[in-house]
């Protein structure tokens, strides 16, 4: 809760940073400048590379979908006693999201809707040193491996964010923004397989599944920045 805190204020702190720029840079002429239209771009957040599509129907309203993606993969040095396994980390993040961005001024805006989330983590390992059992040594292929999966238990996950844009070029029909958010994603389910000596891990009457969903049932918000460039297609 804590980093949650933490995020929250940066973006505070980031958008009234934005907000004093805008106001600086405020004209009468920005007024009868129209922007409405349908804009398609590039956007790269914490959530994935992807783009997305809007349509300004006027100063306050604005609809937007989009698509992102990420995923990426990474070893991991994991012991348990005196056992040491060769662990890998595969995460995949990102969707499809349908938002609503609410103007409160030119520049600034409250975005909220939803998003088909992606977000899936895989964890496995599998044993690369014996096991000492008193004067018996029991090779590391008995030993046997494990898969743990996370996924959020919303597949349909709510979002609330606040952002900037800038309207930019000599015919300011290029569109810059920048945004912070956050997703709702609920608790996490946990799916656990392990095989050889190990197997026990996965059998549910050791509750070790519920045992770590309890443990990770804090986790249920994934923070994200964004940064997206569009151009005005009409």
């Amino acid at each position: 809760m804590k980093k949650f805190a933490l995020f929250i204020s940066f973006s505070i702190l980031v958008v009234a940073t934005f907000s004093a720029i805008a106001q600086e840079n405020n004209t009468v002429k920005d007024t009868n400048v129209q922007y409405k239209g349908m804009y398609i771009g590039a956007q790269a957040s914490t959530n994935g590379w992807g783009f997305d599509a809007r349509y300004i129907f006027n100063k306050t309203i604005t609809l937007k979908v989009g698509f992102e993606k990420l995923y990426f993969s990474t070893s991991l040095d994991y012991s348990e006693g005196d056992i040491e396994y060769d662990a890998s980390l595969d995460y995949k993040t990102g969707g499809i999201s349908f938002l609503a961005d609410i103007n409160y001024t030119k520049n600034l805006y409250i975005s909220a809707g939803a998003a088909f989330n992606s977000l899936n983590s895989e964890i496995k390992g599998i044993a690369v040193s014996e096991m000492q059992y008193g004067d018996i040594t029991i090779p590391a292929s008995m030993v046997g491996d494990f898969v743990f999966t996370l996924t959020p238990s919303m597949d349909i996950s709510p979002y609330l964010g606040a952002g900037f844009r800038k309207f930019i070029g000599s015919k300011e029909r290029i569109l810059f923004s920048f945004e912070t958010g956050v997703y709702y994603l609920g608790a996490p389910n946990i799916e656990i397989e392990a095989s050889g000596l190990i197997a026990p891990t996965a059998d549910p009457a050791h509750g070790q599944k519920e045992l770590l969903e309890s443990q990770l049932s804090q986790y249920k918000f994934y923070p994200v920045i964004k940064f997206n460039l569009a151009i005005k297609l009409f």
